[in-house]
């Protein structure tokens, strides 16, 4: 048994109630609508959780959000009650470390309203997650969004760097460390358990703040690094095989690569030949998980998408699938069906019919002028298994033309795989054939996809298609595959990606989930993920992107 001496000092993260989950999920979009766009490589909060006191309940399942601010945003920070001066002049100092690297700034003021509002209570130090702490809805005014609960004139240098550094990791969005996915830490419980009770933790919190670990599905991590600031210390005799961690007191070079990545810099960039911007290009996601309560079955979502400015007349609009979660033991029926564009908005419906258990969907969009010759689209849906079609291009191309698939709409019986392929042959100048194709015993009553094609030389755009067949065979079921994607030639600015599904080989014997992102996205590369979880069985899956510099 550890020594009361021995037992460092740790912080709790604080979650929302669940009831505040929706209400978490408006703020954090309407702060930062990239929180919901393809996910980041380092471990992000899920949009609500279990609260019990101190935010000790474990979170629930993760929504598909971050809870980054908008990059350049000042945030208004006030000292509730407590702390010499000495102590608030360290938390100024400290704090401002992030902004060293990261594009984020803190304004301490001594009165109104702040975004980040602390005290200096006894009960240890802890602190709400980035843009839960925005909204009064969330936290009320007046009330603490991070307390530090052991300072004091004498504390220690390094208790100060560590401690602020860390709650103000949790402020911009971090969690911690060793409750990511790829934490593999073996946890020794009783004397865990013990050492946190000798501390006025309940089993409760230890759970939600110490063993608990998101799943590949809440987010995407990096490799788990024992030296940053998010980390807890982890003492001797805390694991079973004698594993341990240090006091952390600054910020690594993956604290930092992460900080620099979610809160770019604004700097001049030199355009390069080649790749100038498309205008009028809008790219998006949504996906039903992060409006519907976890574990609640759906039928049909309708969602107004709002697009970032009013056009002349109404754009082309087109979606494609990007994440299933289905039940096995009912038939796979899913369209995404935009029902109505307008000049300023759209109306999408991620619609299952019949005894489907939906527990989850999920699209990306791509908007394009409606009067663009160099971008066409359309769509094809067919009743048979396996089909084709011949399509014409509204306008003919001067050379042919680069064209990309991926499906929209499935209806599989739930007795048979889910093998399905949508792609394009033949392409000339003035059109293409379609194909979608099935294979082993598969047997689809619906299947619909959607193409877009563009020159090959257009400046600005770039697509094409990958597969987990590409990283691994297929000979055995693929679980969280990942490549890299090069753009050739690159982009002078990390372009905005449209990922949809356009191939599947799912054993139907199990659930279907499946999950399509890419993350480290840059001028020049991007890495994709395709994701499953939980009794899935995935032997194979593949997508279509396209690539903007807009």
């Amino acid at each position: 048994m550890l020594a009361d001496d021995e037992i460092p000092r740790y912080c709790a993260q604080l979650f929302l109630p669940a009831e505040l989950a929706e209400r978490a999920v408006e703020v954090a979009l309407k702060e930062n609508p990239e929180n919901i766009i393809n996910s980041p490589d380092m471990t992000v909060p899920p949009a609500g959780g279990a609260a019990p006191a101190q935010g000790s309940g474990p979170p629930r399942m993760g929504l598909f959000v971050r809870k980054m601010w908008k990059p350049g945003r000042t945030l208004r920070v006030r000292f509730l009650s407590g702390g010499s001066a000495l102590v608030r002049s360290k938390v100024k100092q400290y704090a401002a470390v992030w902004s060293e690297y990261a594009n984020i700034n803190f304004q301490f003021v001594d009165s109104g309203d702040a975004d980040i509002r602390i005290t200096f209570a006894s009960g240890g130090s802890w602190s709400y997650i980035g843009t839960d702490c925005k909204d009064t809805t969330l936290v009320p005014a007046g009330q603490a969004t991070m307390n530090f609960g052991w300072f004091h004139d004498k504390s220690q240098e390094s208790d100060f760097s560590g401690t602020i550094m860390h709650e103000f990791g949790h402020a911009i969005g971090c969690v911690h460390e060793h409750s990511q996915p790829n934490a593999d830490i073996q946890w020794n419980k009783p004397v865990v358990l013990a050492a946190y009770a000798r501390q006025g933790w309940t089993a409760e919190m230890v759970e939600s703040n110490i063993f608990f670990q998101y799943n590949r599905f809440d987010v995407t991590a990096t490799n788990f690094d024992s030296l940053s600031i998010m980390e807890y210390p982890i003492p001797k005799g805390f694991t079973t095989d004698g594993f341990v961690v240090g006091y952390n007191d600054r910020l690594s070079s993956d604290d930092i690569a992460f900080a620099r990545r979610m809160y770019p810099k604004q700097t001049p960039i030199e355009p390069q030949p080649g790749r100038k911007g498309i205008q009028n290009v809008e790219i998006g996601v949504f996906n039903t998980i992060a409006v519907t309560s976890p574990g609640a079955a759906v039928k049909n979502h309708r969602t107004i998408v709002g697009f970032a400015k009013e056009y002349s007349t109404s754009p082309a609009f087109t979606v494609g699938l990007n994440f299933l979660d289905f039940d096995k033991s009912h038939n796979l029926r899913i369209r995404s069906k935009v029902d109505t564009v307008l000049p300023s908005q759209a109306m999408l419906n991620l619609q299952s019919w019949g005894d489907t258990v939906q527990n989850a969907s999920g699209v990306s969009w791509f908007l394009y002028p409606s009067d663009d010759n160099d971008i066409q689209g359309g769509s094809f849906t067919t009743k048979n298994a396996g089909a084709d079609t011949t399509i014409t291009f509204r306008h003919e191309y001067s050379s042919i033309p680069r064209v990309v698939v991926f499906l929209t709409a499935l209806d599989v019986d739930k007795s048979t795989n889910c093998c399905v392929k949508a792609y394009a042959s033949n392409v000339t100048t003035r059109g293409f054939k379609l194909h979608i194709e099935t294979w082993s015993n598969s047997k689809l009553s619906e299947c619909g996809a959607s193409w877009v094609a563009h020159p090959v030389d257009k400046p600005g755009i770039f697509s094409g298609s990958f597969s987990t067949q590409d990283a691994t065979s297929c000979t055995t079921a693929q679980v969280n595959k990942k490549g890299t994607l090069l753009f050739t030639p690159s982009f002078d600015k990390p372009p905005k990606m449209f990922l949809a599904l356009n191939m599947l080989d799912i054993d139907r014997g199990n659930d279907t989930r499946v999950r399509l992102s890419g993350s480290s996205i840059s001028g020049q590369q991007m890495e994709w993920h395709i994701d499953s979880w939980g009794n899935a069985t995935v032997n194979a899956a593949g997508a279509a992107y396209i690539a903007i510099n807009s």
